[in-house]
């Protein structure tokens, strides 16, 4: 009794488990076991009947009806049915007259047409006769009976032979059939009670798990301990308390990370609260000095450049140490003390040369009341400032120079045309020519900056139509031949046969094309050569511009294509330019949706390659 209180009480979860698992296991056995019978008895009903068929064919076919009357006739004719189990046995003719039967009473007789279908059939009929009130249900077989006068040239029947049987006759010829069924359902019962006991060890300690949370529902979070399971003898209990345990230390952390964050709060509060929060995230440096060049705060960018420890915020001008950045902007601040202890009012860039960076350090003294030796400075990186300004100068200086050649040029030659000194044909055609080329020049230039000021402000338009590709790379190829032939330079284009036109901005990808191919000319020595090219795979446009002049070093690689950059190459600074054509042509192209990339090493030249993207034309498709 004691067995199953526990059973019922601490086992719910086994008990609930195992009876599901059995009902549904049982149910399923039982269906198993129910076709199997059926399929059996189908078969053997289909076995029996289809050997009573035969049967009846052969004896009617056997059967004399001129001797139904003998008795031998008459005895072969009760043991045939005593051996199928007839229910009636009849000899009929076409009329329906009985000439033989099983009961003695009906021969001689008409018989009352019981069933439907033909008294004189043509071959076996099978009749199901189906159960009527306390009628059983019968099989009826009629099979033809063939008469001595057979071979005639009527070919007159002589009736049928009517075999009648009960339809469950064969019923009870598959009763033996329910053994294998019933020894499948009570093996599985059995293979079902051990799975079960073994599954009834492994999960008790879920079932103790399960009554524990019930018991303590509602103060889990106060009584964690309460839920430890006290027999740690099953695998699942004894896992169940090491979770209980992770739990708890958990919840410990979790109070201690609370209490921390709200005495963090509380001393953030206390110190300068969300103020502090707001000056710490400052990317600028920002210190307030009392009297006695004390500082009094100091946010984190500032301690970081000067080296102040954390909590070293009323630590002394003089006695800090910080690396050459910060001590570089630390001795402005210290120059600006004066002799009184006050501070006067200063802005400076401080350069630091070994760190590429600079500094823009600002002394604010606050004048008033009692603050005189009070003063907040501001510390700024402003290298990108300084770095552009820089570059900025540079470009004006070199867009000067690039506007004063050319025009100097064009007046000198000018001026040549004009005094009429010359009459050689020769002379004036080169003046002619001279001009032409210093005015494209001017004129690129020109359209460069341009450039450069639309993509700025974002303001440049692309205005796309066809355009014929090897026409176009034949005009720029042109338009740079006098520069390639003054510095004997081999100036080739190698194209494939035919190039079907592509869509783009004929005008802004001419740009491109004088660009790359002017840098080409430019940084490719005397003797050199420069290979121009182009094919459409798929769809994709390629354009390449190959020169064997100086090439560009991998560390200048990444910063050519920037606006205002130049290589640092002796060479490269000999040579005029505003640091602008390859930013212009990659802006260009990346806004026809394509982009350029170098391949280049230094001595061996450079490969220039401009994808776009291509949509084939019907035509060539």
């Amino acid at each position: 009794m004691h067995k199953l209180r526990r059973f019922w009480l601490e086992e719910e979860i086994p008990r609930w488990f195992g009876a599901s698992v059995f009902v549904i296991y049982l149910a399923g056995l039982v269906g198993v076991a129910t076709v199997s019978v059926q399929v059996v008895r189908d078969r053997l009903l289909r076995g029996a009947s289809a050997a009573v068929e035969q049967a009846v064919i052969s004896f009617a076919a056997s059967f004399s009806s001129a001797g139904a009357g003998d008795a031998g006739e008459a005895r072969r004719l009760r043991e045939f049915g005593t051996a199928l189990g007839a229910r009636e046995l009849r000899i009929l003719t076409g009329d329906g007259t009985v000439i033989a039967s099983i009961d003695a009473s009906e021969t001689g007789k008409k018989a009352a047409p019981r069933w439907a279908g033909s008294l004189n059939p043509r071959r076996l009929e099978v009749i199901d006769v189906p159960q009527e009130g306390n009628r059983e249900a019968l099989i009826v077989y009629r099979a033809p009976l063939r008469s001595e006068m057979e071979g005639s040239e009527s070919g007159v029947r002589a009736g049928c032979l009517e075999f009648v049987v009960p339809a469950e006759r064969a019923g009870t010829a598959g009763v033996e059939e329910w053994a294998a069924p019933l020894s499948v359902v009570l093996a599985g019962c059995g293979a079902l009670l051990l799975m079960y006991r073994r599954l009834r060890g492994q999960m008790r300690g879920a079932s103790r798990i399960a009554r524990q949370l019930t018991t303590h529902a509602g103060r889990i979070e106060t009584s964690l301990n309460a839920l430890r399971v006290a027999d740690e003898a099953d695998g699942v209990a004894r896992e169940w308390n090491e979770l209980v345990s992770l739990v708890e230390t958990l919840s410990a952390e979790v109070k201690r990370s609370q209490a921390t964050a709200e005495l963090s709060t509380a001393l953030s509060q206390v110190s300068g609260g969300p103020l502090r929060t707001a000056l710490n995230s400052l990317p600028d440096g920002l210190l307030f000095i009392v009297e006695g060049g004390t500082i009094e705060y100091a946010n984190a960018a500032a301690r970081r450049l000067l080296n102040i420890p954390e909590d070293g915020e009323r630590a002394a001008l003089d006695a800090l140490a910080p690396e050459s950045g910060g001590r570089a902007c630390l001795e402005v601040v210290l120059g600006a003390r004066q002799a009184g202890g006050g501070f006067e009012s200063r802005a400076q860039i401080v350069d630091v040369p070994e760190a590429d960076t600079h500094f823009r350090v600002r002394v604010l003294p606050q004048r008033g009341g009692d603050r005189g030796g009070t003063c907040v400075v501001m510390i700024s990186d402003v290298s990108q400032q300084v770095k552009a300004d820089r570059a900025r100068e540079e470009f004006v200086s070199q867009v000067t120079h690039e506007l004063r050649t050319p025009l100097t040029n064009i007046r000198a030659y000018t001026e040549t045309l004009a005094s009429g000194m010359f009459e050689d044909p020769k002379i004036v055609t080169e003046c002619y020519n001279v001009i032409t080329k210093e005015t494209r020049r001017l004129a690129r230039l020109i359209d460069d900056i341009l450039n450069m000021s639309q993509m700025s402000v974002g303001s440049i338009q692309l205005s796309v139509d066809e355009v014929d590709l090897k026409a176009l790379l034949s005009e720029a190829v042109q338009d740079v031949r006098g520069l390639a032939e003054e510095k004997q330079i081999d100036l080739r284009v190698s194209l494939p046969a035919k190039l079907e036109p592509i869509q783009a901005d004929k005008d802004k990808l001419n740009v491109v094309l004088n660009n790359l191919l002017g840098n080409a000319l430019k940084y490719t020595l005397s003797g050199g050569s420069v290979v121009v090219g182009a094919q459409i795979t798929g769809e994709q446009v390629m354009i390449t511009v190959k020169d064997n002049g100086i090439g560009i070093a991998p560390k200048d690689q990444g910063k050519v294509f920037e606006k205002f950059a130049r290589a640092d190459d002796p060479y490269v600074k000999e040579q005029t330019g505003t640091g602008v054509g390859l930013y212009t042509a990659r802006e260009i192209v990346r806004r026809h949706g394509g982009d350029i990339e170098l391949m280049s090493a230094k001595g061996e030249g450079s490969t220039f390659i401009v994808r776009l993207p291509h949509e084939p034309s019907r035509a060539a498709v």
